[in-house]
């Protein structure tokens, strides 16, 4: 607890240390709204040639539903697989293999419907098991494969990182939480024409290649996690329990018979729904020009239509907890106590000081 109770406070000094810093410069972000409703909060700090970028949009796991659980963090991969000018030789032909690939998948769906029943009824104990597919399952995904394989000869592997440290940037990264989606970059200065361009282009022109192999990825992801790890599937349980009916019940990473359930026609829907620029907020900080960057901006960024309609609102709230929950579990690890307490909403009166006393 000692160890615990230092961290903290060199935690909390730091930051008190960078605010006052920061208010004794009577520092302010501009910030501008471009008429799509994409917000730009921007902060100039000269001394490094460099603009540190990131663009939030306001969606994670809560916004998901039972079915499609998991969704907001295979978007995390599918926007760097790149646009109608990257991550391909040939877009048209990439097109029409992707197309097929669907036209399989609808077949292959039909069947593991067919499995998810015999699954239920105890006919078979686990439809991701190869032995327990059906023979037409089996002779569809050797279709599926065949058609993968002739994608990947035209497919540009990373282009959009190349692209980037080409030109200088570093740090191209993203992450997924229960309430938010961010895709981070540090760009050199005089580069903030071609990060506009690049991210402008990942939401105007979105192409979902690889989109089923990739699934398969952040299920294996999910299987190295929590199956793997020794308390990794007892948290996800715990967290489970903690939660009763908010849609914090759910993992980040989704339940493992949504994962391998997710279509790209659904992934588009989420897309066109939670990726508008009336639902981002692009950060920047560094050596910038506020003027000269709200006009790369309105010229990138301003050309995406703003959402046909605006996200859903999250109804579902967490009922008042009536009694104790107590979970025990046996793992190769060392003992371990979690005490979890139901808090307040984040921008709560009371969030600040709830952070300062725990």
């Amino acid at each position: 607890m000692r160890k615990k109770f230092k961290r903290m406070t060199v935690v909390i000094c730091a930051g008190l240390v960078w605010v006052s810093s920061v208010l004794a410069q009577n520092v302010q972000p501009r910030v501008h709204v471009l008429k799509n409703g994409m917000r730009l909060i921007m902060l100039k700090r000269e001394g490094d040639p460099s603009v540190s970028c990131g663009l939030a949009f306001r969606v994670g796991s809560v916004n998901e539903r039972p079915g499609i659980t998991g969704i907001s963090h295979l978007f995390e991969h599918m926007m760097f697989k790149g646009t109608k000018t990257i991550g391909t030789k040939d877009y048209n032909a990439d097109r029409r293999i992707i197309g097929q690939l669907d036209s399989v998948k609808a077949l292959m769906r039909v069947e593991e419907s067919k499995m998810r029943e015999m699954q239920r009824r105890g006919i078979i104990d686990d439809m991701t098991r190869r032995e327990n597919w059906t023979d037409r399952y089996r002779e569809l995904e050797k279709v599926f494969d065949q058609l993968i394989q002739k994608q990947r000869k035209i497919l540009v592997k990373d282009e959009l990182d190349r692209i980037y440290t080409k030109n200088g940037a570093t740090g191209l990264n993203a992450f997924t939480a229960e309430d938010m989606t961010v895709y981070i970059i540090n760009v050199p200065s005089n580069k903030m024409e071609l990060f506009m361009w690049l991210e402008s282009d990942r939401l105007l022109n979105p192409v979902f290649r690889e989109f089923y192999s990739e699934r398969d990825v952040v299920y294996e992801e999910r299987r190295l996690r929590v199956e793997s790890t020794p308390t990794g599937r007892y948290d996800v349980q715990f967290a489970s329990m903690f939660w009763q009916s908010s849609p914090y019940n759910w993992p980040v990473i989704g339940w493992p018979s949504d994962l391998v359930a997710i279509t790209r026609e659904q992934a588009h829907d989420y897309f066109a729904t939670y990726y508008a620029p009336n639902n981002c907020t692009v950060a920047m900080v560094g050596d910038l020009d506020y003027d000269q960057t709200i006009r790369l901006a309105e010229k990138y960024f301003g050309r995406i239509p703003r959402g046909k309609k605006d996200p859903p609102e999250v109804i579902t709230m967490e009922v008042p907890q009536l009694a104790e929950k107590r979970m025990y579990a046996q793992a190769e690890t060392t003992p371990q106590v979690n005490i979890w307490y139901h808090g307040v909403a984040h921008d709560h009166k009371d969030e600040a000081a709830l952070d300062v006393m725990t």
